[in-house]
């Protein structure tokens, strides 16, 4: 019994393993199967027409199927050759595949190889994505039985020509009579040296508060940023003398590059003071009253406590010098005293009239923000400045 059942077992077994070498032949002789170690998924219709069994096969090679091009900037276009060479004795033939999204097959410069020749397949991609990691592919296919599918890539970092880090300088409550400094990085990715060839300040009322000065980075001081070929640093300094409230002001700076011929620096702050402002829709960072967008037909108006101390506060007194837009009302009430005298208030009403005609002061391009300038006969702080914040719809 044990004899016929071993017996049994080996016939089996050879079935399988005949079963098996079957299946190898046919994957190997029709080049389009799944040939061991090699996933090429399903038929293409854009394959080319495989090799005829028993007839001599083309055989390809790659000179280098990953590029790696280092950095780029976002707004530009990368291009590479890959070099394709039949080292089989039979034609080889090239038809393209897919590519990812920010990947481009330009070119194949021939579909048919000859045996011993190479051609050029070129690929192109952009860089208008995220910066950082960038990693795209393209796919050929190919009459070799053995490597039906040829997968391109190309990767990278992506930058720009400049970073300045950081794009915005913030001068938190000032006092009048205080000078303080703070400092950015301008870095420079590209082979050739940055070089600052000037600056000018975009609101020249205020230019005179602010000193600009620029140093050479040494390469100690570049280390932590990759990739950085050059760059400088940025000083700025708030000089005694803005008016009370909120100030903005932008550095814009000229350099040698043709990418980046102006590099743009944000400076904002508060000047304050022993006067202070409370209120709905006041932003004390900003220095703005905001109404948001108001209704033509109703109007809107908003009612701001100016808060005076200290050694000076009797002799403050409160009048409008400046008013933009013009339509915008201001009425000051009366001054009380709290906490024994030690603190005046005063309201201040803002006030947009109904029937105004339709505008926008919201500091966009369409329109500049509101002001209001206020004289106060404070000896350290003689004016005061409220940005309005608002647009006016029918």
């Amino acid at each position: 019994m044990k004899t016929w059942l071993i017996v049994l077992m080996s016939l089996t077994l050879g079935l399988a393993a005949g079963a098996a070498t079957a299946i190898i032949q046919v994957g190997r002789s029709t080049g389009q199967g799944a040939l061991l170690g090699v996933d090429v998924g399903p038929d293409d219709p854009r394959m080319p027409p495989a090799v005829p069994p028993g007839s001599p096969r083309p055989k390809v090679v790659v000179d280098k199927e990953e590029f790696d091009f280092g950095t780029m900037d976002r707004e530009e276009t990368g291009h590479h050759d890959f070099i394709f060479t039949n080292v089989g004795d039979h034609t080889l033939t090239l038809t393209k595949g897919d590519t990812t999204c920010q990947c481009t097959l330009s070119s194949l410069e021939k579909e048919d190889i000859p045996p011993g020749e190479s051609a050029k397949v070129s690929l192109e991609w952009t860089a208008n994505v995220a910066m950082g990691g960038f990693r795209q592919t393209a796919t050929i296919f190919t009459n070799d039985p053995e490597r039906p599918r040829v997968r391109l890539t190309v990767n990278g970092q992506i930058t720009t020509s400049l970073r300045i880090t950081p794009r915005e300088l913030v001068f938190s409550r000032l006092s009048v009579e205080e000078t303080a400094t703070a400092e950015t990085r301008i870095f420079c990715y590209l082979p050739e040296p940055l070089k600052i060839k000037g600056y000018k300040l975009s609101e020249p009322d205020t230019a005179e508060r602010f000193d600009v000065a620029f140093e050479p980075l040494s390469s100690e001081e570049m280390e932590g940023e990759d990739g950085a070929r050059s760059g400088w640093l940025v000083r700025v300094t708030v000089k005694p003398g803005l008016r009370l409230g909120a100030f903005q002001q932008k550095i814009l700076i000229n350099t040698n590059l043709e990418s980046a011929q102006t590099v743009e620096l944000a400076v904002k702050g508060s000047i304050g003071s022993d006067i202070s402002i409370i209120g709905r829709g006041w932003a004390d960072q900003t220095g703005a009253l905001n109404f948001g967008t108001v209704s033509s037909r109703r109007g809107a108006e908003r009612t701001l406590i100016l808060v005076v101390k200290g050694p000076h506060r009797k002799e403050v007194k409160f009048k409008p010098i400046e008013i933009f837009p013009k339509f915008l009302e201001v009425e000051f009430g009366k001054t009380t005293q709290i906490n024994k005298g030690i603190v005046l208030q005063t309201p201040l009403t803002v006030r947009i009239p109904a029937g105004c005609r339709p505008a926008n002061h919201l500091g966009s391009k369409q329109g500049e923000l509101g002001r209001i300038t206020i004289e106060t006969k404070h000896p350290k702080a003689p004016q005061l400045r409220i940005l309005v914040k608002f647009a006016v719809e029918g």
